[in-house]
Order: C-alpha cells, then structure tokens, then sequence
C-alpha cells in the first residue's frame, strides 16, 4: 500500500498593507521631490527669486502631489501673456535694451543664459508682441506621472521580492 503525505507549502512571511503602504509613500515622496527639481530647473538662472511649494495629501490610499508658485511672473512666463502696449509710468520716456535673448524655451524644462542685450533705445510707448507660453507646468505634469507610476510599480516589487 503507498501513503503519501501533502503539506501546504506557505511562504515564510506575506508583505503586510502597511509594508506596500510605506513603499508608495516614499515613491510619491521621491517623485515629488523630482517635481520640485523640475520645477526649480526653470528659474534657475533668473534675477526674480520664485519660490516652489509642494504638498502631498493621501486618502484612502489615493496619493496627490500638488507643487507651484504664487508667482505672478512665473505664470506669466508659464501661461504666456497677449500682446499689450506698454507705456511710461514715472517718467516720459521707456527706457529699454534693443536686443533680448530668452532664458527659457517653450515646453523645454530648464533655463539658460539670457537677457537683455544690445544699446539702450527710449521711446514714449511700445506696444510689446506678448510671450510665447512655455508651458512648463504642462511638460511636468505629464513627464513625472510617468514617472510616479514607474516608481510605485518598483516599490510594490521590491515589497513582493523581500518578503
């Protein structure tokens, strides 16, 4: 007569929700930190200071990163404005360079040297073609959603293979 003996086979520990919890945190903790670099990236090499918030909220699991500026010039330079004449305000005469290079390019995250170049120009008013919008804001919102959901993938399995 033949006997066999069947034993379950049990992995020796299972990953816990607040092991995968921990592990999604820090991927949305690492990913905001990148939009925060992203961000910071754009003005890098401007005169005006703008200063960048983010902030993390869960719920229910369910994590959101919101990240940016009360700066009125950076969501002019982001948005991009309409043409508009510009006039003197404390004096007769605007005073201007005749050149300008552009620190930062449309839906490029970065900036550059750039500024005001050439001689000095005066005139009573000036009717200004408006700025192109960059679109930064655009460009990192779909570049590190990419990114969080590559980030959280690896986190889970790295939570799968240590356990």
């Amino acid at each position: 007569m033949v006997s066999l003996k069947l034993q379950a086979i049990k992995p020796p520990k299972m990953p816990t929700g607040e092991e995968y919890a921990k592990a999604m945190q820090a991927a949305v903790q690492k990913s905001a930190g990148l939009v925060l670099r992203d961000l910071q990236s754009t003005v890098r090499t401007w005169k005006t200071k703008v200063v960048f918030d983010v902030t993390i909220t869960e719920q229910n699991g369910n994590y959101s990163v919101v990240a940016g500026t009360d700066s009125d010039v950076y969501k002019y330079v982001d948005e991009g404005t309409r043409a508009h004449p510009i006039k003197p305000k404390r004096s007769k005469y605007l005073r201007f360079s005749s050149g300008y290079r552009a620190k930062t390019r449309p839906q490029i995250i970065g900036s550059q040297d750039g500024g005001r170049t050439g001689d000095d120009v005066f005139s009573k008013g000036v009717n200004h073609p408006g700025t192109k919008a960059r679109q930064f804001t655009k460009v990192i919102v779909s570049r590190r959603q990419k990114t969080v959901e590559q980030e959280v993938s690896q986190a889970i399995a790295k939570v799968n293979r240590t356990k």
